[in-house]
């Protein structure tokens, strides 16, 4: 059974590697790089022990999330998304950035399901597939526009107009679907207590965060994803808030 820090401490499991201080001036060659902004690179360096600290995170949150079972993945996911279609920010939300969940991830299924009933513009993530690490959002309709992609996600059909992180922030005024959402719901590897989110390394969230989404940004992640503090790295976009099967943050 993955460890669930009671509602207030959150924190790293116990066999985790916290994350140590280290002069700014020991910097590696990092597995995740600064990921390139279409307005120029972000930058920053990491140093060894924060290379390898979000190397601890990561691994520590691979195995809880493998030690979870696909029936209880299942209730914790279906409580997290209650728990947000409760929200303000869910009601009065007309147009949503969401992901369809993969390999373990906070299911978002009913979300889905909710959105596309009501009406709602739903975005979904697409790859390009000659560009590593970028990945254009699309307005999708229902599921049946959705196919396997090359990362083993549900995308949006090729033949859907997509918009890249140059138009995060709705400069697609001329076409019919602006990508400019009045709310973005984000996956991740951990959260912290102040909004900080850890990836999965290719950078494809922090390029559009980095360049627009202006309207608020929800993490959703398992409360075991909570973490107190997260070795952040300069390019490392943050949330505004945080929902998991236990709450719902305001950061």
């Amino acid at each position: 059974m993955p460890h669930i820090a009671p509602q207030g401490k959150s924190r790293l499991p116990s066999n985790a590697t916290p994350p140590a201080p280290v002069p700014p001036s020991q910097t590696v060659n990092q597995p995740d790089a600064p990921p390139t902004s279409l307005a120029g690179n972000l930058s920053g360096e990491l140093s060894d022990a924060t290379a390898q600290a979000r190397n601890d995170v990561r691994k520590v949150m691979r195995r809880l999330r493998a030690e979870q079972s696909p029936q209880l993945a299942e209730i914790r996911s279906e409580a997290a998304q209650s728990r947000l279609m409760e929200s303000a920010l869910w009601k009065n939300a007309r147009s949503v950035a969401l992901y369809v969940g993969v390999r373990g991830e906070l299911g978002t299924q009913a979300l889905l399901r909710a959105a596309w009933q009501a009406g709602v513009l739903v975005w979904l993530p697409r790859v390009r597939r000659s560009e590593p690490g970028f990945m254009d959002f699309v307005a999708c309709s229902g599921p049946d526009q959705l196919r396997p992609g090359p990362l083993g996600l549900l995308e949006p059909h090729d033949s859907l107009p997509g918009f890249g992180p140059e138009a995060a922030g709705g400069s697609g005024a001329g076409e019919a679907h602006p990508l400019a959402p009045d709310l973005a719901l984000l996956p991740g590897v951990a959260f912290d207590l102040a909004g900080g989110r850890l990836g999965y390394g290719g950078g494809y969230y922090d390029r559009f965060l980095e360049k627009g989404f202006t309207c608020p940004r929800v993490g959703l992640c398992f409360e075991f994803q909570l973490v107190e503090s997260l070795p952040l790295a300069p390019w490392d976009q943050r949330v505004n808030y945080i929902c998991t099967e236990e709450r719902m943050l305001c950061l």
